[in-house]
């Protein structure tokens, strides 16, 4: 550890469970993501889905200082089996996370995050029965954390209309920064960059052959910090 050493979350919002790797390989290449266990804090037992090891699987990667960031930044991600037990069950606050969280980065993919169609089956048969669509659950997560956070939008359309859309379906406040950015790329259109892609997780990297764009990692980050300023 050194002196100012911070972690920023992140997780995903529409079903890419590979994402928050993604982004992490994006943000900082070497050294390559890898597990890290955290132990349940709480007197009483952790959730049944974590009470045989009473640990939290995590991703992680340490990236160093990255400007503007005047923090060594740390990168935590649930790993993907467990999110829905743990965004069900717990918060940050419950796990003993060995530096201070202090900002959230929440991927979509517009890929896996269409809204429904007028047409669809469910809205044809129920009509005016059916209920309102049930909120996004890691975006209700992220909000109950009480941190700053910012939402990024894969492989949308940078448009007025297409960020005024996505605000109004998940209820985002303008006091919240939405970044679209481009979708995830084949990896060996990206030099280097696709190779990088060892470690623990080099299955995930190579079965799938995706990378997500570096400088719009570092722009969402950049956000983030901007985000936490502000609410100093």
């Amino acid at each position: 550890m050194h002196g100012h050493d911070v972690g920023v979350w992140v997780c995903e919002g529409s079903g890419l469970s590979l994402s928050p790797c993604l982004f992490m390989q994006a943000l900082c290449p070497y050294p390559v993501p890898r597990p890290l266990l955290v132990k349940w804090k709480q007197a009483a037992a952790p959730p049944k889905a974590f009470r045989k090891a009473g640990a939290l699987p995590l991703v992680y990667t340490e990236c160093g200082r990255i400007p503007p960031w005047p923090y060594h930044l740390h990168l935590l991600a649930p790993q993907a089996p467990i999110v829905h037990a743990f965004e069900q069950a717990s918060g940050l606050q419950d796990w003993s996370i060995g530096v201070p969280v202090i900002g959230i980065i929440l991927i979509f993919d517009q890929k896996y995050d269409r809204p429904p169609s007028a047409l669809s089956l469910d809205r044809l048969l129920n009509r005016s029965k059916t209920p309102p669509p049930e909120a996004n659950s890691s975006l209700t997560w992220v909000r109950d954390q009480h941190l700053p956070y910012v939402v990024a939008v894969l492989g949308c359309d940078d448009t007025l209309d297409f960020i005024r859309e996505f605000r109004s379906r998940h209820d985002l406040g303008a006091e919240i920064p939405v970044l679209p950015g481009p979708a995830l790329a084949n990896a060996g259109h990206h030099g280097a960059q696709g190779d990088q892609t060892g470690g623990t997780f080099s299955s995930m990297f190579e079965r799938r052959k995706v990378v997500l764009d570096g400088d719009y990692a570092k722009a969402v980050l950049g956000a983030l910090y901007q985000l936490t300023e502000r609410k100093r």
